[in-house]
C-alpha cells in the first residue's frame, strides 16, 4: 500500500498526518510519502519524523482580490500540475489531504487522476481547501462531531483527531522530574506557540504579582518563543518555581507536570488538552485563517472544558482572576470531567482503517 500525505501550514494539520502515517508504517509493504509547500514548516516536521518529502509552489489564498492574489492563483494551479508529477511517479493507493492551502493542490491532482481520496478536517469549522475538495473526494474525517454537519452525511466519520501517544500516557512525578519542578506543588503551563507568544507574554508578565499573591508555593512552565525568551526570562528572574523555555519539545511531559495552563486554541493543541485532560485558560490566537482558533474555543468553552479569553480582552486582573479560578481544585475536577468526555482514543487506528478500506477499493 502506498500512501501521500498532503499536508501543511500549521501543526494542526501536519502533527494528525504524521500520527496516522506513523501507525500504517507499522504494516508491512506500506510505503508513505508527505507532500505540501516547498520550504514550509512541513517540510521539516515530515523530515524530522523520518519521512520522504516532495515540495511543490503552493500558496495560500487571500480573501481579497490583490495583485499578489492572482500571482498566488497561479502558483496554486501550477501546484495541481506538480502534484500531477508527484502522484504519476509515486503511484499512490489513497491520498490524504489533513487541510491547509498545501493539501489543496495535491489532493486536487488525485481527484483529477482518478485516485482515492480522503480528507481530514482537524477544527471546528472547515477551512477553505476540505471545504472546496469535499465535494469530490472518497471519504472524510473530522476531528469533532460539531465539524460533521459541514460535510456530506454519507461520506463523513466523526473519528477524532490524532495525537501522539505518548500524550496522557506518562506519570506526573516522571514528568515533573524532566521538567524540573516539585510534582507536589501548583504547576501552571504557558505554551502559546512560538510565533504566537507575544501578547500572552506580555500580559503574563504584568499578571504574575496578582497570581503568585493567591497561589502560594506556584511552579510555571513558560514557553516563550524565541522573540520575546530574553524578555520573559529578565522579567520572571525575580518569582520562586518559573522554569523559562523557548521551547519545549516534549509536550507530553510539560502537560503531565501541570495543573493548568494558558494556551492558544490550535486543533493539535484543543486534541492534546483532551487527551491529557489538562483544564486551560484559552486565548485563541487572533490572526488565524478564518478566525478557526476562536471558533474551537468557543466549543471547549460551552462544554466547560475550558476557559476562553480572547486576545483584545486579555488584561492583566482577568488573566490573574481566571488562572486563579482554574487551578482551583473544585474547577478543575468539573474541566477534567468534561475534556474527558471529549476525548476520542483511537482516533488514528480510525482513520488508518478508512485509509487501507480505501485502498482496498
Amino acid at each position: 500500500m502506498r500512501v501521500i500525505f498532503a499536508c501543511g501550514g500549521t501543526g494542526g494539520h501536519i502533527y494528525p498526518a504524521i500520527a496516522v502515517a506513523d501507525l500504517l508504517k507499522r504494516g508491512a509493504g506500506v510505503k508513505v510519502l508527505f507532500a505540501g509547500s516547498s520550504g514550509g514548516m512541513e517540510e521539516k516536521i515530515a523530515g524530522r519524523a523520518g519521512y520522504k518529502f516532495k515540495g511543490v509552489d503552493a500558496k495560500p489564498l487571500l480573501r481579497r482580490f490583490s495583485a499578489k492574489n492572482a500571482g498566488n492563483i497561479y502558483s496554486s494551479l501550477k501546484a495541481v500540475a506538480q502534484s500531477a508529477g508527484i502522484i504519476k511517479e509515486f503511484r499512490p493507493c489513497v491520498v490524504m489531504g489533513t487541510g491547509g492551502f498545501a493539501s489543496f493542490p495535491v489532493v486536487a491532482a488525485a481527484v483529477l487522476e482518478g485516485k482515492r481520496t480522503v480528507i481530514h478536517e482537524p477544527n471546528m469549522k472547515p477551512g477553505a481547501a476540505n471545504r472546496l475538495l469535499a465535494g469530490f473526494v472518497s471519504a472524510i474525517t473530522v476531528g469533532f462531531e460539531e465539524t460533521a454537519v459541514y460535510f456530506p452525511k454519507s461520506r463523513v466519520c466523526v473519528t477524532g483527531n490524532p495525537v501522539r501517544s505518548s500524550i496522557g500516557a506518562v506519570s506526573r512525578s516522571a514528568a515533573a522530574g524532566r521538567m524540573g519542578v516539585n510534582p507536589l506543588r501548583k504547576t501552571l503551563l504557558v505554551m502559546p506557540g512560538s510565533r504566537a507568544a507575544h501578547s500572552i507574554n506580555e500580559v503574563l508578565l504584568a499578571a504574575l504579582p496578582y497570581i503568585y499573591a493567591k497561589v502560594k508555593g506556584l511552579q510555571v512552565l513558560w514557553m516563550s518563543g524565541d522573540a520575546d525568551y530574553g524578555r520573559v526570562k529578565k522579567g520572571a528572574a525575580s518569582y520562586r518555581g518559573i522554569r523559562v523555555f523557548r521551547f519545549i519539545k516534549r509536550a507530553e511531559d510539560a502537560y503531565a507536570a501541570s495543573d493548568a495552563g494558558i494556551l492558544r486554541a490550535g486543533a493539535a493543541t484543543l486534541s492534546e488538552i483532551t487527551a491529557a485532560k489538562l483544564p486551560c485558560v484559552l486565548v485563541p490566537y487572533p490572526h488565524a485563517t478564518g478566525n478557526h482558533q476562536e471558533k474551537n474555543a468557543e466549543v471547549f468553552e460551552k462544554r466547560e472544558a475550558a476557559v476562553v479569553i480572547k486576545d483584545k480582552d486579555m488584561t492583566k486582573e482577568n488573566l490573574a482572576e481566571t488562572v486563579t479560578a482554574v487551578l482551583s481544585s473544585a474547577r478543575s475536577r468539573k474541566m477534567r470531567a468534561a475534556l474527558g468526555k471529549m476525548h476520542k482514543p483511537g482516533s488514528a487506528e480510525r482513520i488508518a482503517a478508512i485509509i487501507t478500506g480505501e485502498a482496498a477499493k
